[in-house]
């Protein structure tokens, strides 16, 4: 192409790069002639000279929850704004996949990676995989699921101050006898939902009421475990710590007869399709998991740039979603009025 347009090697590849030291005249004619000469460049190629690839890996647990298939949506908006393609990959919540797709991330000379955990990881406090990454200085953004004791950047929600809000709105819209139902009880993200609904509890009721956990690891005997524990414990609310197990709750409990919200109240986690289109559409603690994706990158690019500094760890503030799982501060207000 240089030879046909009579210009260097070098203007064709800053023509192509959008270069600005380039005219806007010879970017034309360096693409056109591309077009007619069906040009493709060599990414790879240009890595090798620039040493970076504009790529970046993500690893996440699964797209079965709606919630990360939004923040990979969050992550490739924002990431195509800068020309970064994204490789993704899915550990399935299993730690021997997690460490196999970080190996092949690192393999293909990724940039930097944006990882949430897998429950496996979690569960067993097994890091080992990740700190080796770290030993070659390759950006790494922790998102949702993180882990505190490793020096890097992070974004997650304040998961504690939401279930805490939902705990204090069950409460406030008359539910004595709430219970916490959780499938993620090892992540990080279970965790802390789990000691906001506790801290809740224990400045309500103290010492006199003890709280409900309800954990399970899988939903082929869901209808068991929920009716065990709304029998024994005489449950007239429930937080679920995901969407998924909160969906199974309300069409648990509606099987089993309870009306919902008048016998039972449900707020769950992850404002997703299945959340607004239930029957009734479900309350829910939103994550703003766009949001999350798009701050995970952002994060991520400013560490390709500049790795001084200490770690960041963005915060995203949780907001409380009422619909029909749950009874209005209204209605709770009208039956006080009527009792007295």
């Amino acid at each position: 192409m240089a030879a046909i347009l009579k210009v260097s090697p070098s203007t064709v590849s800053k023509a192509l790069s959008d270069s600005p030291e380039i005219s806007m005249e010879t970017k034309r004619r360096v693409r056109e002639m591309a077009d007619c000469l069906g040009y493709v460049p060599n990414h790879y190629a240009r890595s090798l000279k620039s040493k970076y690839t504009k790529t970046i890996g993500v690893v996440v647990p699964n797209v079965v929850d709606d919630f990360f298939g939004k923040v990979l949506h969050g992550i490739e908006k924002e990431a195509s704004k800068h020309g970064f393609t994204v490789l993704i990959t899915f550990s399935n919540d299993r730690k021997k996949q997690e460490v196999k797709n970080l190996a092949s991330l690192v393999n293909h000379c990724v940039d930097g990676i944006l990882i949430s955990f897998s429950k496996e990881t979690q569960k067993t406090d097994d890091y080992l995989a990740i700190k080796q990454i770290m030993n070659h200085n390759l950006p790494i953004v922790m998102f949702d699921r993180v882990y505190n004791d490793l020096t890097l950047d992070s974004v997650s929600m304040d998961d504690f101050q939401g279930a805490s809000m939902a705990t204090e709105y069950l409460l406030a819209t008359g539910c004595k006898k709430i219970g916490f139902l959780s499938s993620i009880s090892g992540t990080s993200v279970g965790r802390s939902r789990r000691q906001g609904y506790l801290k809740v509890w224990k400045e309500k009721w103290g010492s006199t009421n003890k709280p409900t956990f309800i954990e399970f690891s899988n939903y082929n005997n869901f209808k068991q475990v929920l009716s065990t524990a709304l029998n024994e414990h005489g449950l007239d609310g429930v937080l679920a710590a995901d969407e998924l197990s909160a969906i199974y709750t309300l069409n648990t409990a509606r099987e089993l007869g309870c009306q919902v919200p008048s016998d039972l109240s449900i707020i769950g986690f992850t404002d997703g399709p299945m959340a607004q289109s239930a029957f009734p559409a479900l309350s829910v603690v939103s994550q703003q998991a766009e949001k999350m994706g798009s701050r995970a990158f952002a994060l991520l690019r400013n560490r390709m740039t500049s790795s001084n500094g200490k770690k960041k760890n963005a915060i995203i503030t949780p907001e409380l979603l009422l619909r029909g799982t749950t009874k209005s501060l209204i209605v709770k207000q009208v039956e006080r009025e009527i009792k007295h």
